[in-house]
This record gives structure tokens, C-alpha cells and sequence, in this order.
């Protein structure tokens, strides 16, 4: 089966779309220059066209002077099959959480100070993990706290995500409205409870449904993430989970394919899982059976990225209903702007005028992190002091 995406390698299938437009190319004529250079299928070449669309008039009109900055809560419940993210388990590293919080305080202070004398304003705040709901309601109120006393304001959007149902308590929830929060994730990956078991998900679809009713009416935007080839699945379980999903009502879709990730219990376990993957072509049928629900049900393709060993060479998607696109989510994939990543794990980008990047990531090791967070707060100060003129 030929490869969709052809000769393409890299994560970001928009950026070298994006420099052609960016050169003066009409939309069809970069999108033809894309698909000559890399061997695109049609199907594929359309869906970038149409994420294209909707995304880079977005992208010209962000303000010249603002930052975004990702906040990277490196805890879980519990750890997931699949999951390669930086997190720890509560059971393995819950006795750090303390020191962590003291720790995303001082970057959180300092970068914000940093960002205010430097004139830069504060465009998007995404906290992720890992599951930042997995903290104590009482901390993740003093790190919202933070952010929204050290960092400039107005924002254009802040999101914090809650994937896990169960940690999404009425606590939680009246801390992340008191904070300000418009954007949550809560992330069922599939409705099937054999498959929720085998992954490591320590909740029921019932759950899900009871974190959405909890949180329904309070926040601008919910968006819910299912992942297509988990092991075992088929067909006819896609169909099923994402029409449930859709029965939800969310805002926003985000659609993984199951990408076997180097760091993950699934790669060390390989053995045993391998036979439960679907082939390439059934890969290829959940994306485009789902990609036609979504269309059907009025949602709108708006970022996509790929990964490594991704099943059948296939994407991540991202859909939307009309107004409620996730401005982070564009501009972490597009690379234009500066990200400012503070906590476990958190990558920043910091833009050179020739559109190169420089990259800094804080380690994933949450013992580490604590005992260089100094360190890292000197380098980001001095790499944004740098492209401040």
C-alpha cells in the first residue's frame, strides 16, 4: 500500500505548505508544488488543503509581540499503554508534588517578570501533562493563581486539560472556572470498556459522560480526543465511539491514530501487542469512516501533525465547530510564535528572524527538572532577552 503522506518525514506536513504561501503561491498552486515535491495521495493533499484554509490566514494575523507559554503538569493517575509523554504515576513519584509545584511557581514568576520588562504580551496558556487535574485542587489553584497574577494580560485563551474523567472533581471544577479557564480536554480515546482495561484507563464511559455533564455550560469550548487502531479495535468500534462522542456535543475533535512510541510500556510489552493492530488499509478506513462523520456532523479539519511509526502512515487531526478552533493547538504545530515551556517536561521555541527555531526542553525526570529549574529559568530569560528588539 503506497504511503499517503509519500516522501514526507517530518511532523508538520504545513510548514514547508506554508513557505510556498509565505513566497506568494496561491493555495492551489502550493498545494499542487506539495503534493509534485512529496508524493501526497489526493486524500491526503485535500485535507491539508482544507486544514490550510482555515488555519494560515489565522496564523498572519497573530500579534508580532506575544508569547504563548505551556505549562507541563507531569502527573497521571496512572500510566497509559501508549504513553510516552512525560508523567509519573501518582503512586510513583505523588511525594514530589510539593517540591514540583515550587518549582513551576519560580519559573512561572520569573519568565512572567522576564515577559512584562521585555514588553511581550501573552497570546495563548495551555496547561498539559500528563494530567493536570491529577493534582490536588488546592495546588493547581495556586499554579492558575500564578499564571494569572505574573503573566501580562489580557490572554487570547486559556486551556487546561482534565483527559482523565475521574480527576475532573466539583473542586477541581470550581477552581478551574474561578481561574478563568475557557478550554478543557476530557479524553475518553474509545468508549469500549474491554479496551479502556487494556490500555490502562482507569475509568468507564459512564465516567466520561459524567465529567462532560459536570462541566457542560461552564467553559467555552470542550474538546474530547479519541485515538483510531488502538489494540483489538475495529471498524465498527471506531464508528461507535465516535458517534457516541458526537452525541456529547463537544466543541472541538481531536482524532490520534495509535502511534507505538519508543518510551512506552506498549513498545517494552511489543510482543503481545503487535497482533492486535490494525493493518495499514483498515488503518486508512477508520480515518476516512470518521473523517466523514466529523464532515457530516459540521466539524471543520483545523491542525494536523504526524508521529513516528504512526499506524499506516496516517495523521493527527484536529476538528472544530465554526468559533472554537484552540489557538495554542495552531500555533505550537505552525511554529510561529515564540512558546514559553515551563514545568516537567515542557518544550519552549524561541523564533530567529530567518523562521529557524531554537528549542529548549525541561527534562522529563521530575527530580531532575526540580534540581535545574534555575538553571533553565537564566537560558529562557536570555534566549527571550534576545529577540526582544
Amino acid at each position: 500500500m503506497p504511503a499517503p503522506w509519500g516522501r514526507m518525514q517530518g511532523v508538520r506536513p504545513n510548514k514547508p505548505l506554508y513557505r510556498l504561501l509565505d513566497a506568494g503561491h496561491s493555495l492551489d498552486a502550493a498545494i499542487a508544488e506539495v503534493q509534485r515535491m512529496y508524493g501526497i495521495a489526493d486524500d491526503k493533499a485535500s485535507l491539508l488543503k482544507r486544514v490550510a484554509a482555515y488555519e494560515y490566514p489565522w496564523l498572519q494575523s497573530l500579534p508580532p509581540r506575544a508569547v504563548s507559554v505551556y505549562v507541563g503538569i507531569p502527573f497521571c493517575p496512572s500510566r497509559c499503554l501508549y504513553c510516552s509523554f512525560p508523567s509519573h504515576s501518582l503512586r510513583e513519584l505523588g511525594q514530589e508534588r510539593q517540591r514540583f509545584v515550587s518549582a513551576v511557581l519560580q519559573e512561572i514568576r520569573a519568565l512572567g517578570r522576564c515577559a512584562r520588562e521585555l514588553g511581550f504580551s501573552i497570546d495563548s496558556v495551555y496547561v498539559g501533562g500528563g494530567t493536570p487535574t491529577a493534582l490536588a485542587a488546592s495546588d493547581l489553584a495556586v499554579i492558575c493563581g500564578a499564571l494569572r497574577e505574573e503573566l501580562p494580560l489580557p490572554w487570547q485563551e486559556f486551556t487546561v486539560e482534565a483527559g482523565r474523567p475521574e480527576t475532573l472533581t466539583e473542586e477541581h471544577l470550581a477552581t478551574l472556572l474561578q481561574a478563568g479557564v475557557d478550554r478543557i480536554s476530557i479524553n475518553p480515546q474509545t468508549m469500549h470498556q474491554e479496551t479502556l482495561q487494556l490500555i490502562g484507563r482507569g475509568h468507564s464511559k459512564q465516567d466520561i459522560e459524567a465529567a462532560v455533564a459536570r462541566a457542560r455550560g461552564h467553559f467555552h469550548t470542550l474538546n474530547m480526543d479519541l485515538i483510531l487502531g488502538l489494540p483489538g479495535e475495529k471498524l465498527e468500534h471506531v464508528a461507535a465511539s465516535l458517534e457516541w462522542v458526537l452525541g456529547l456535543q463537544p466543541e472541538n475533535i481531536t482524532l490520534h491514530m495509535f502511534s507505538p512510541k519508543r518510551a512506552s510500556r506498549f513498545t517494552s510489552e511489543r510482543d503481545t501487542w503487535d497482533d492486535l493492530l490494525p493493518e495499514g488499509k483498515l488503518a486508512a478506513q477508520m480515518v476516512e469512516l470518521a473523517s466523514q462523520q466529523l464532515d457530516e456532523a459540521g466539524y471543520h479539519p483545523y491542525y494536523l501533525y504526524r508521529q513516528r511509526n504512526i499506524l499506516g502512515g496516517q495523521e493527527n487531526v484536529g476538528w472544530t465547530l465554526p468559533g472554537h478552533a484552540c489557538r495554542y493547538n495552531m500555533i505550537m504545530i505552525a511554529e510561529r510564535q515564540h512558546i514559553l515551556g515551563l514545568g516537567g517536561g515542557a518544550s519552549s521555541k524561541f523564533l530567529n528572524e530567518d523562521g529557524t527555531l531554537v528549542n529548549l526542553s525541561n527534562h522529563k525526570d521530575v527530580r531532575v527538572y526540580i534540581s535545574r529549574v534555575e538553571e533553565l529559568i537564566a537560558r529562557k530569560t536570555r534566549l527571550l532577552t534576545e529577540r526582544s528588539n
